[in-house]
């Protein structure tokens, strides 16, 4: 029975030497370490990368080689004209290369569009990775907001039980009855009840957070409490942070990229109108076999088969059934339904800053007012409490001041971390990065 409890409180002391807290930055960090989406993306622009290798080197020369063997059985025509039963046998062996000379502008058009459609996977992914950014600043902030909720459950435990001591030592001195005794405890596990469902909402919370990062358990995962920001108005402008965020934002800068990507693509379409000239060189031989005569050698047949050649290829485009101005059309359409996603992204980004802002606005006109609230709410429980004491007030006063105070304070804290999240989108948008 020592053995195990000694080892219980040894697997303890480990997990909780192993909880690690962890800053916002942190948990960003250790997200995009670890996110399944930021890794499928990357291989999207590896993908990428692998299509620009190959658009580069389409201007090189091919080099192919071939062999093939047959066999002959049967009746066949001879050389005077008749027919004869013979057993033949062929070998050929040939190795061709040609090189592209001119493509109709074809290929540098690849390599234009492979480079951009580089650079926007590039932006998808810092998009990817500013998207969960914000994810994991929205599930932080909500698991500081719980921890406070239950930091100030406890505290009101505790208020509740100091309550509580002074009520039973009034009633020694017959000074307080034994309902206001059973009130007191009453509001004493009422209390308590709050604190465990304070205490269980900030476990759920590490539990989502730990989900979103990657962490394998919450247990482990603890948050730090940002410094306190004192309720300072938004600087700046929506139109301004617009303007810094049309710069910087990666989604935007990815339309734009596909946007130059889709008019190589109308390029490389009508490069199809265009004659195509190449190069091409092979060599050649064969050996050959036929029963019932004399043949040589197969070494000396290969030498004396042995042919060269060099050539060059000019296509001229006539008529492909419409194939190529319609792929022109298509190239077209592409691009404009480009040029509409591009503005789509701005207005939706707009948007979304005139609600930030605004948000932002509300949430800094609220943390003053709950700041006000909670220090009046203060003084009014502290007043209240000296007349309880004193029997100036009854219980149901005592509580509903007690329970103001309490609203207050749990209305001062949403409207805290509100703001700091609020704060924190509109940095977001300038570029800055979440601290």
């Amino acid at each position: 029975m020592r053995i195990f409890l000694l080892a219980l409180a040894l697997l303890t002391s480990v997990t909780i030497g192993a909880r690690r807290t962890l800053t916002l930055r942190q948990c960003v960090d250790y997200a995009l370490e670890r996110n399944v989406d930021v890794k499928r993306q990357v291989l999207v622009r590896q993908g990428r990368e692998l299509a620009l290798h190959t658009a580069r080197h389409s201007r090189l020369p091919d080099l192919n080689a071939a062999g093939s063997q047959s066999f002959g059985f049967g009746r066949s025509l001879t050389a005077e004209n008749t027919y004869a039963s013979r057993n033949t046998q062929s070998t050929s062996l040939s190795v061709s290369t040609s090189l592209p000379l001119f493509t109709g502008l074809r290929i540098p058009n690849q390599v234009a569009q492979a480079r951009l459609n580089l650079a926007a996977a590039t932006a998808d992914l810092e998009h990817v990775r500013d998207d969960l950014s914000l994810r994991v600043a929205q599930y932080y902030l909500e698991a500081l907001y719980q921890k406070a909720m239950w930091r100030v459950a406890e505290e009101q435990v505790e208020l509740s039980q100091k309550q509580l001591a002074r009520i039973e030592a009034f009633e020694q001195n017959q000074k307080a009855s034994g309902v206001d005794v059973a009130q007191a405890r009453s509001r004493v596990a009422q209390d308590e009840s709050s604190r465990v469902q304070a205490e269980n909402a900030y476990r759920l919370a590490l539990l989502e957070l730990s989900q979103l990062i990657e962490m394998p358990s919450p247990d482990s995962l603890d948050v730090t409490d940002p410094e306190t920001l004192p309720p300072v108005a938004p600087a700046g402008s929506p139109e301004a942070i617009y303007a810094q965020a049309v710069a910087l934002r990666p989604d935007v800068r990815a339309d734009s990229l596909r946007i130059a990507s889709a008019e190589r693509g109308v390029r490389i379409a009508r490069s199809a109108y265009w004659p195509t000239l190449s190069l091409g060189a092979g060599l050649g031989t064969s050996y050959y076999r036929t029963s019932g005569f004399d043949n040589f050698a197969f070494g000396r047949q290969l030498r004396d088969n042995f042919s060269k050649s060099v050539a060059l290829s000019l296509s001229i485009p006539i008529f492909n059934r419409f194939s190529t101005r319609n792929a022109v059309r298509q190239a077209e359409l592409d691009l404009q339904d480009s040029r509409w996603q591009l503005e789509s992204t701005r207005k939706a980004l707009y948007k979304e800053i005139q609600q930030a802002w605004y948000n932002a606005v509300a949430a800094q006109s609220k943390y003053v007012s709950s700041n006000v609230a909670v220090d009046e709410a203060k003084a009014a429980f502290e007043l209240m409490a000296k007349k309880y004491e004193n029997g100036k007030a009854n219980a149901t006063e005592y509580d509903e001041s007690r329970t103001n105070r309490l609203h207050a304070e749990y209305d001062r804290l949403a409207a805290r971390y509100e703001y700091l999240f609020r704060m924190k989108i509109l940095d977001f948008y300038r570029g800055e990065r979440l601290e």
